[in-house]
């Protein structure tokens, strides 16, 4: 009977779960343009089918926008960026255009609720009874079966000394640059789709903003720059952002642990972890509003029932792994911790 459960268990699991992301290294001390040749090389089979879809991805009439910006991609992007751009196009064979349209596609596209319907995400962020700031997140998405070919796990290395060490790391896709999930060893961050209204205030901010805050660039700048979990906060607070969104920040120290519901101009709402409150969970609408958000309620019950004392990383696993935080638009999961860095390798897990 044992034998036939555990099988069961086993024949289930390998119907769901697709395996760990593969892990890259890229190295800031190479020249920015070739830092992801690999990356790309490794993915150049995956290109025609994501060229055949991109139409579905990138609303055709967005796309004049992106293209724009690739002819005078300096002016627009931080030079770093710009450059790894350049290189994504170079190595990969596609144009500039539609590698920029990559790189901004949240901002592009998350002025619906279509969009924000697609681009569905949980994130939750907790403290146990020891003081360990836990970060999960699911990342859904309408086109998952493309995506998840091309989900990675990035370790972003620089020099110190005589030997490179990690910087920060995080989940992205191969012809990207940006990051919606990563960490660091201070703090951890993770970006949710919030509706955004109608398109020409996006129009706006990006040509107020000469194009150079898409938040997938900032989240990394935050990571590569900032050295304390309130000055990160500090920061995604404040910085002018194409399109609103929902930023979860979980530090290393007790408390640390935050939800900037951000509009364009500067953050909304700010909630933080406190001695009342061990846990914050985040879905794709405003935690102060009549909550209908069947993810947000399930998950806000499992924690719970689990209790302050119960929650680990399993704990955080199990409810990140049930319906409906996890249905059939996810992508991926992972649990995070600033504290602990290498645990983001061993709890990241694409989906079938």
């Amino acid at each position: 009977m044992r034998l036939a459960v555990f099988l069961f268990l086993l024949f289930f699991v390998c119907l769901c779960f697709a395996g760990h992301p593969k892990r890259y290294v890229v190295d800031l001390d190479l020249p920015a343009s070739e830092r992801w040749n690999e990356v790309v090389h490794d993915h150049l089979d995956a290109i025609p089918e994501f060229m055949r879809v991109a139409p579905s991805v990138v609303p055709k009439h967005l796309l004049p926008i992106a293209f724009f910006v690739a002819q005078q991609l300096n002016r627009f992007f931080p030079d770093e960026y710009a450059e790894e751009v350049r290189g994504i196009a170079r190595a990969s064979g596609l144009p500039v255009g539609f590698i920029v349209s990559m790189n901004i596609l949240y901002d592009i596209a998350a002025f619906d609720r279509k969009h924000i319907l697609q681009m569905g995400c949980t994130s939750i962020v907790a403290e146990n009874d020891d003081g360990l700031i836990l970060h999960g997140r699911n990342l859904d998405y309408g086109i998952g079966d493309l995506l998840k070919n091309i989900t990675i796990l990035v370790d972003f290395v620089r020099s110190q000394g005589q030997e490179k060490k990690i910087a920060y790391s995080g989940v992205t896709f191969a012809l990207s640059t940006t990051l919606l999930t990563g960490q660091n060893d201070a703090f951890s961050l993770s970006l949710n789709a919030r509706y955004s209204g109608p398109y020409i205030y996006n129009i706006f901010m990006e040509f107020f903003t000469h194009f150079r805050t898409p938040v997938g660039f900032l989240l990394r700048e935050v990571l590569s720059s900032s050295k304390t979990y309130s000055e990160a906060v500090d920061i995604l607070s404040s910085r002018h952002l194409f399109s609103p969104s929902y930023i979860i920040i979980g530090g290393r120290e007790k408390g640390e642990g935050a939800i900037i519901s951000r509009d364009r101009w500067r953050a909304a709402d700010l909630i933080k972890l406190d001695e009342d409150r061990w846990f914050l969970v985040e879905t794709n609408s405003d935690h102060w509003r009549k909550d209908m958000d069947k993810r947000r309620i399930t998950a806000v019950k499992m924690l719970k029932a689990a209790g302050r004392y119960g929650l680990n990383v399993d704990t955080m696993l199990k409810v990140l792994h049930t319906f409906p935080m996890k249905n059939n638009l996810t992508l991926f999961t992972t649990v995070m911790s600033a504290r602990y860095p290498s645990l983001i390798k061993k709890t990241t897990f694409i989906w079938s």
